[in-house]
């Protein structure tokens, strides 16, 4: 028998972008919430920001740079305060039309049911190129 376990709150994060509802992504952001997308801060989506008026920056600058074509969640992990998950994702940048495609890892920690720092590590190279 499979026993299922309340969503953690980077799973619910994941779960609420991907339908389209920032508002309940932002439930289970703090306001103190640091998020640092790993790569060239030439890039829009790469940076550090800050709360939840940052976070829901950064999601508006992915939804506007990007059409989503596949993002999937490969392994979870937790770790004491720590959730970690391992993916794929696959976005076309809506200015190019090129293809960004990566493996990804992201380390959050979590306090009190919200995320308190996010950190996204992915292919920059390729995010880059799909950029240029």
């Amino acid at each position: 028998m499979e026993v299922r376990m309340a969503l953690n709150p980077l799973q619910q994060l994941f779960s609420k972008v991907g339908a389209g509802d920032v508002p309940g992504a932002l439930e289970v952001i703090d306001d103190a919430t640091v998020f640092e997308p790993q790569g060239p801060e030439s890039l829009p989506i790469y940076g550090r920001f800050v709360g939840k008026a940052g976070v829901e920056r950064l999601l508006g600058t992915l939804v506007e740079q990007f059409e989503t074509e596949q993002f999937e969640i490969r392994k979870w992990a937790e770790a004491d305060d720590t959730v970690f998950a391992y993916g794929y994702m696959q976005h076309r940048v809506r200015k190019t039309g090129r293809t960004f495609k990566s493996e990804f890892a992201v380390v959050a920690r979590i306090e009190g049911n919200v995320i308190r720092h996010y950190r996204i590590f992915e292919d920059t190279a390729a995010a880059v190129e799909a950029f240029a």
